[in-house]
């Protein structure tokens, strides 16, 4: 028998979308708070938030009459029409969240408008009024959730320790901290100030108070069109994505394309893991949709590519920089650093990387990005096919002060080489140690790249043709991967029952280099769908890089100039091609500092 649910019952099931757990009301809350111009905030929780949530502002506060319509569902002061729906910007709009949390707990409410007198106290229980009186309070609003889920005991299962659901309380309470450094935050957990900022507006100040780490104490600003932020530098790294933190419109989102746009920005220069990258994106209301989940947190953006590209560009831009050579510190604090007896040249697994190529294009939403040839030119070359949406009257949250160098290789000066393996360089008060396996293949990548990159090749005649043996199912297939190895340089032609034979070689490979090229090129037919792929010839490349000099290879001090001189004309010099550092950075102050003399 089919039947309308009880409005009870119907208040329970929708307050379980918007309200899954402490940290929910939490942030429902601290976004009403900063739509009604809070400019302090206190954040009280006790046993995690499942007991006790109490949130405190000095905002506008709700006029008397409209405190009981406020939890009505659907009640709202930011939505007036349909249309109001393509210009959101408020953090709520959707007049759930007071109705949701009010149903699954029992609330108190005090709040005051500065047109009143007195204020107005207001109890409900399971979202049902309990009592209503005029008290004397401050102007703004004190909301006290108690007992969260009482009434739906299944719910109550589902929640954490207390010591977990106080963490994300935390968390979420740092990260809104950051965003909203013009705010004033206090954070209580079990009667113990566990947080405060003082509404400065320092977006720095805020984020080496909420994350004291090391991490965190060398951050990159960043500047784009309707963006800017801080990033960390390729060397540092994290294990999750829990360092990446992004405000569109000043509302807490995750976003598949922003985090597409850091791994572009970055290129080739991260190895493993991922870098810190704290982000502010403001952008016109009406070119992303926000109501797609009651939580908020998910949006989509109209213009997909435009957001990898404006993100990416904004990284991009300061990947070249001083600040951005990785340090000592920085590479011993990433979360991937790897055995120094681990080989630089393992190579690539052609196939593995070959199994995603079924894409429809390189712009899917997936969780990895991966560098092309393209990509080396994005440090000194930013994207200008865009017609950017962004909004550019946005406040400040990055200190104009901050500035950012142009890394100079004319200022190095050979002071040693050690090891037979690294390059001792100084500029000032800091020493540079160069690995010269690691930058002598990024020499040879970028020369491979450009050279691949024109148009088409004559192939290099060699003395001794050599045979390439294939299964039978490679040698009956189309042949339309000959031309693009034509394309390439080669002259090859086929030699009877599954064998091809090579006469000739593109005049940028070595005859070994050709051969493995061409080998693990045919290796992959079966596999790939689009032959002449960028992707596909990239990682190719990759797998036949193998002839940069190695470590233990001594080179003469003029040798070592022409590495270092043909390093600094590499588009991106700060990196191998695996993405580990070509080299890295010690200030004489941490020298110092090792001696105990700082």
């Amino acid at each position: 028998m089919i039947r309308v649910l009880d409005s009870f019952i119907a208040d329970k099931i929708a307050a379980g979308e918007v309200i899954e757990r402490p940290v929910s009301v939490v942030k429902e809350l601290i976004e009403n708070s900063i739509d009604a111009g809070a400019d302090s905030l206190i954040i009280e929780i006790r046993n995690g938030g499942k007991s006790y949530i109490r949130v405190t502002d000095d905002g506008s506060g709700i006029p008397s009459e409209e405190t009981e319509t406020a939890f009505l569902r659907h009640a709202t002061s930011k939505l007036a029409s349909v249309s109001d729906l393509d210009n959101i910007t408020s953090l709520g709009f959707r007049g759930e969240a007071l109705a949701s949390i009010s149903a699954v707990s029992r609330l108190t409410i005090v709040t005051r408008t500065e047109k009143e007198t007195s204020g107005t106290k207001l109890i409900l229980h399971g979202g049902r009024i309990f009592s209503r009186e005029a008290v004397g309070t401050n102007i703004g609003t004190t909301i006290i959730i108690e007992e969260l889920f009482y009434n739906t005991p299944a719910r109550r299962k589902f929640m954490g320790t207390d010591a977990r659901e106080a963490a994300a309380v935390i968390d979420l309470v740092q990260q809104y901290a950051i965003r909203y450094s013009n705010i004033r935050f206090s954070l209580l957990n079990n009667g113990t100030s566990i947080f405060n900022t003082d509404g400065g507006g320092d977006t720095l100040s805020a984020i080496k108070r909420a994350y004291p780490n090391k991490e965190y104490a060398n951050l990159i600003p960043v500047a784009g069109k309707g963006i800017q932020g801080f990033i960390s530098d390729p060397g540092t790294t994290q294990s999750t994505r829990r360092g990446q933190l992004f405000f569109v419109n000043g509302r807490l989102v995750h976003s598949e394309d922003i985090n597409k746009g850091i791994e572009k920005g970055y290129g080739d220069r991260i190895f493993q893991g991922f870098p810190i990258a704290i982000l502010f994106i403001d952008i016109e209301p009406d070119t992303i949709d926000v109501n797609i989940h009651p939580g908020k947190k998910e949006i989509k953006f109209l213009n997909q590519k435009e957001i990898i590209t404006l993100v990416a560009d904004a990284i991009a831009s300061v990947m070249n920089t001083e600040e951005a050579v990785p340090t000592v510190k920085s590479l011993h604090l990433s979360q991937y650093q790897e055995s120094i007896n681990q080989d630089i040249t393992v190579p690539v697994d052609i196939r593995e990387y070959l199994q995603g190529l079924n894409r429809d294009n390189q712009m899917d939403l997936s969780d990895t990005y991966s560098a092309t040839g393209e990509d080396i030119e994005v440090y000194k070359k930013p994207s200008l096919n865009y017609k950017p949406s962004f909004n550019t009257n946005t406040e400040p949250l990055v200190n104009q002060s901050i500035s950012t160098s142009t890394f100079n290789f004319d200022e190095l000066i050979l002071k040693g080489y050690i090891f037979d393996t690294y390059i001792i360089m100084q500029a000032k008060d800091t020493i540079y140690l160069i690995d010269q396996h690691a930058a002598h293949e990024r020499i040879f990548y970028e020369n491979f790249i450009k050279n691949f990159k024109k148009s088409e090749q004559l192939p290099q005649p060699i003395l001794k043709p050599f045979t390439l043996w294939v299964s039978a199912d490679v040698y009956n297939i189309d042949r339309d991967w000959i031309y693009t190895l034509t394309k390439m340089g080669y002259d090859i032609s086929d030699f009877g029952v599954n064998s091809f034979i090579v006469r000739g070689i593109p005049a940028y490979m070595t005859k070994e280099e050709a051969e493995r090229f061409v080998s693990a090129y045919l290796d992959t037919l079966n596999e790939i769908t689009d032959i002449d792929n960028r992707i596909v010839i990239d990682k190719l490349i990759l797998k036949s890089c193998k002839s940069a000099v190695k470590a233990n290879d001594k080179l003469s001090e003029l040798e070592i100039k022409e590495l270092v001189e043909s390093l600094s004309r590499c588009e991106n010099p700060f990196s191998c091609p695996h993405g580990r550092p070509t080299f890295f950075k010690v200030t004489k102050y941490e020298i110092e500092q090792s001696f105990r003399r700082r």
